[in-house]
């Protein structure tokens, strides 16, 4: 009944995250440096991860002045916390009103088709207590679905007609039929506004270099955005000439490993599942060709800038980042928490933490250099 991405690809996204470290993000970059190298088609290939230079696979654009719009800043970072207050799910339920967009509504529903219910299209409360949490405007629901909300009163129940796709891959026997699904409308969620109150109950801790209030919270966010976006305009000026075949191959381990992973936990086999998509292997190479070949060129770009720069990584950030994996893997020791990685990625953790520590000690070096205008 929701509508779905193909799994691979959001798989591929999601793994990502880490798998590539620190380049998940949608991210980009530039800078043009006098002394520029490209990697030349008869160089010797690298043996190992530890003997590329990165600065011989890119070239580099102007990060002296990186130039963003304050308005585009501040807009996202009000954004971004009214999502994050909406994920801690600390709101006072409303039973009044009617559904506009952007609200978040709690639903049943059961849908039909030439009037027989299907599978994975109802949850009733007998199925699930709790109901669904469905935000408006979303398009997680098939369209139609949403849209047949807005305007409805919160308490009621209603029913919405709906198509399906021609295209859908979630159960083909529903590929453009009509549906109509009676729909009973529970609640809608209403969060507070982000104060300190709210930030120490509910974002305790999280970033020990800033204070504990709602100030110190909204600073956070925006530097975190602002360094995304510091980033972002500059990767997109820069340029990859080559792709060495270590990190190529490093990369294609740690994405393949963590789809297989992830596709196992939800009683797939990566042949099966790319069987149910009507895909085939030659296309899950392609696009894992693809994948890695973006997340390496990120990693060479900030890399080369961490080469000219003299940017590292210090043992005490290195120790300061695994005691927050270590918490976030629920993992003793560095020992369990590197075979866990190695279960999950494909490598060990202490090649995902540098990097990941490397990228953003970049970003910070980056975010100096912004004008905001």
């Amino acid at each position: 009944m929701k509508k779905y991405s193909k799994l691979l690809a959001v798989t591929l996204c999601a793994s990502i995250a880490l798998a590539s470290t620190g380049c998940g993000v949608t991210d980009k970059l530039k800078n043009e440096i006098t002394n520029n190298k490209t990697a030349s088609s008869d160089k010797a290939k690298d043996s190992s991860d530890e003997n590329v230079k990165c600065l011989d696979y890119v070239t580099l654009g102007d990060y002296s002045t990186i130039n963003i719009k304050k308005n585009e800043i501040d807009k996202s970072t009000k954004e971004q916390i009214t999502k994050n207050i909406k994920s801690t799910g600390d709101y006072t339920k409303v039973k009044k009103g009617k559904i506009k967009k952007g609200d978040i509504v709690n639903i049943y529903y059961v849908g039909k088709v030439n009037g027989k219910t299907f599978e994975g299209g109802s949850l009733t409360k007998k199925t699930n207590k709790a109901g669904y949490d469905l935000e408006i405007g979303s398009n997680t629901f098939i369209d139609g679905f949403e849209d047949g909300l807005i305007g409805r009163k919160i308490g009621s129940k209603c029913k919405i007609k709906v198509t399906f796709p021609e295209q859908y891959s979630q159960n083909q026997d529903l590929a453009g039929k009509k549906a109509v699904f009676s729909v009973t409308i529970n609640f809608k969620e209403v969060y507070p506004e982000l104060s300190d109150k709210f930030v120490k109950k509910n974002m305790k801790d999280f970033d020990k270099d800033y204070e504990n209030t709602a100030a110190g919270y909204t600073k956070y966010v925006r530097d975190n955005l602002l360094a995304e976006k510091a980033w972002s305009t500059f990767y997109d000026t820069c340029k990859v000439n080559d792709y060495p075949e270590s990190r190529m191959k490093t990369m294609k381990t740690q994405l393949k490993t963590s789809i297989t992973y992830y596709l196992q936990n939800n009683g797939y086999t990566l042949e099966n599942y790319l069987k149910s998509q009507n895909s085939s292997m030659s296309d899950f190479n392609k696009q894992l060709e693809t994948t890695a070949k973006t997340d390496v060129g990120k990693q060479l770009v900030y890399g080369a800038v961490a080469e000219k720069e003299n940017i590292t990584v210090s043992d005490k950030q290195y120790k300061e980042e695994v005691k927050t994996y270590l918490t976030n893997y629920n993992c003793k020791n560095e020992k369990e928490l590197s075979s866990t990685f190695k279960d999950y990625y494909g490598v060990d953790a202490k090649t995902i933490i540098t990097e990941d520590i490397l990228y953003k000690n970049v970003k910070n070096f980056l975010i100096k250099n912004v004008k905001e205008s």
